[in-house]
């Protein structure tokens, strides 16, 4: 019946917003041009012509000083520059107006002309839904899994074949268009050149969604394409994206893994087959040859329309704990997110997962929520770093479990709204400037005014650096008095000056072989 469903919707296909490869612009004779300008139906002029939108050049914002330093890594992959190995001529929207083709509005408007302003919408604990918004939510979602989208997926990299053409690119749902995004954004292999910066081969990786300064940022992008996404397929643009509030579950388990919510699932990990989303299939899962052929090479990415071997599995609280550590058979705790909200600055260098006394390091997970330091430094037995965001995803033992991949569960979308959430707390309690994001030094995609890869039309970091209500929405709750409390462990408790950010995180630039020393200090302290 779902493979059904999919057929019957595919001769209307959805109209995407901002996301990756819009299915207009993937003829040969665009791929060729590099210009996707498209002209919106009932308009006579590229991006909708003057008031609208008009055709220009995407500029390159790679800072000079990266460039030579991270040199092979933006020219060895297709991600590198996003996305002017692709596209060099992309529309530029004037007014409200947005996407690829200026036929959206900007987030928080709404018209014909984009001129009204909407009430702001507000995100809500999903505890807190009543059994009509419960089975909207699971409704909504089946629906987006089921609709083919308006983007489409290329079936290789660029690598050495260059010159890319329409037959390798193919279609993909709306849901599963976001997974797939996920899945290009995420990890590879850093080239020779610079892998000496690697302690092993299974480090020897950066990440443009991940691990790094643009984490945050880059989800906020992704929650936001994909609730606009989910809106248009249902018609409903009122709907919300709901949030999981995992520091408040019941014993610290997942309150939410049953069938009212997100599915029940069986003691092997399967969802109960009364759950909606226990048919789902999955896509880029479980490939042997993963980091052989995507991650060493980049000639292969997986094949988005294969989804007729794997399903969802889920097994919360079971994880092998002698591996990852007596923390992952549980959530993380209230304690644990005051403890990160207390941190008032947002980054240190060296921006990676490395970085100590960082409020976006704790967020994502790879420093210590009793020290406020990496927990790779040495100082622990388990391998890895897991607190907050990440201990979610380790715990939850199934698909949320594989970084690339985990969009695959609808709970991932649950659990990055109230990453968001706490994201937006940090941002009402401190001053949010762009100076907080580093304007250099960082991995190839996570300075202030590099390319989100791979969404498109392009947008830096720096756009989504600000209140929630400047995009039209906000939550329904936040922590009464997450600073409560003075223990920053084993940080300096220094307030930012008043630009938002204390003077040694702001932007410096960090090259390789300052990079290089300070991993050295950290795994020697």
């Amino acid at each position: 019946m779902k493979a059904l469903g999919l057929l019957i919707v595919l001769a209307g296909c959805f109209r995407g917003g901002e996301a990756q490869f819009p299915r207009v612009c993937t003829s040969d004779s665009v791929l060729k041009s590099m210009e996707c300008c498209p002209t919106p139906p009932g308009f006579p002029e590229p991006c909708g012509g003057p008031g609208r939108g008009r055709c220009e050049n995407i500029p390159d914002p790679t800072v000079e000083e990266d460039i030579v330093t991270w040199n092979d890594a933006y020219n060895y992959d297709d991600r590198g520059r996003w996305p002017t190995k692709f596209f060099n001529r992309s529309c530029v929207c004037e007014g409200k107006f947005s996407g690829y083709d200026c036929t959206k509005c900007i987030w928080g408007y709404r018209g014909e002309n984009c001129e009204t302003k909407q009430k702001t919408a507000v995100r809500k604990n999903i505890k807190n839904l009543s059994s009509d918004e419960k089975e909207k939510f699971q409704r909504y979602l089946d629906l987006a899994k089921n609709t083919v989208s308006d983007i489409v997926f290329p079936t290789k990299f660029l690598g050495i074949f260059r010159g890319i053409k329409s037959k390798d690119f193919v279609n993909v749902s709306v849901y599963d268009s976001f997974v797939a995004l996920h899945y290009y954004a995420s990890r590879f292999t850093m080239p020779p050149a610079i892998s000496g910066l690697c302690r092993d081969s299974s480090e020897c990786f950066f990440d443009y969604a991940h691990e790094a300064v643009g984490f945050p940022t880059w989800h906020r992008k992704i929650l936001l394409e994909i609730e606009r996404a989910v809106q248009e397929v249902n018609s409903d643009p009122d709907w919300t994206l709901p949030y999981w509030d995992w520091s408040a579950a019941e014993e610290n388990q997942c309150d939410i893994c049953t069938n009212e919510y997100v599915g029940a699932n069986d003691e092997d990990g399967n969802l109960d087959p009364g759950s909606i989303f226990a048919s789902w299939w999955t896509i880029c899962e479980h490939l042997p040859e993963w980091e052989e052929s995507v991650v060493k090479f980049r000639t292969t990415p997986c094949d988005v329309s294969n989804n007729t071997y794997w399903h969802l599995k889920r097994n919360p609280g079971t994880q092998d704990t002698a591996y990852f550590g007596e923390s992952m058979a549980f959530l993380p705790s209230a304690e644990e997110v005051d403890f990160a909200m207390r941190f008032p600055v947002y980054d240190t260098p060296p921006y990676i997962r490395y970085s100590n006394c960082s409020f976006r390091n704790l967020l994502e997970g790879f420093a210590d929520t009793s020290t406020g330091k990496n927990h790779e430094n040495g100082n622990v037995v388990v391998f890895g770093a897991h607190t907050l965001h990440n201990q979610v995803h380790i715990y939850m033992n199934g698909t949320m479990g594989e970084n690339p991949t985990s969009p695959n569960d609808p709970i991932f979308f649950l659990h990055h709204c109230n990453v968001d959430r706490l994201l937006e707390t940090w941002m009402r309690l401190y001053p949010v400037v762009e100076s907080a994001l580093p304007e250099r030094g960082t991995p190839p995609g996570h300075n202030r005014n590099d390319y989100m890869v791979p969404f498109f039309p392009p947008r830096s970091h720096a756009t989504m650096f600000k209140r929630s209500t400047e995009f039209g929405y906000d939550y329904e709750e936040f922590y009464e008095d997450p600073t409560d409390g003075n223990d920053m462990g084993e940080c300096s408790a220094a307030v930012p000056d008043r630009e938002g950010v204390s003077p040694e995180a702001i932007g410096l630039g960090v090259g390789i072989g300052t990079l290089k020393i300070m991993q050295q200090q950290q795994l020697s302290n």
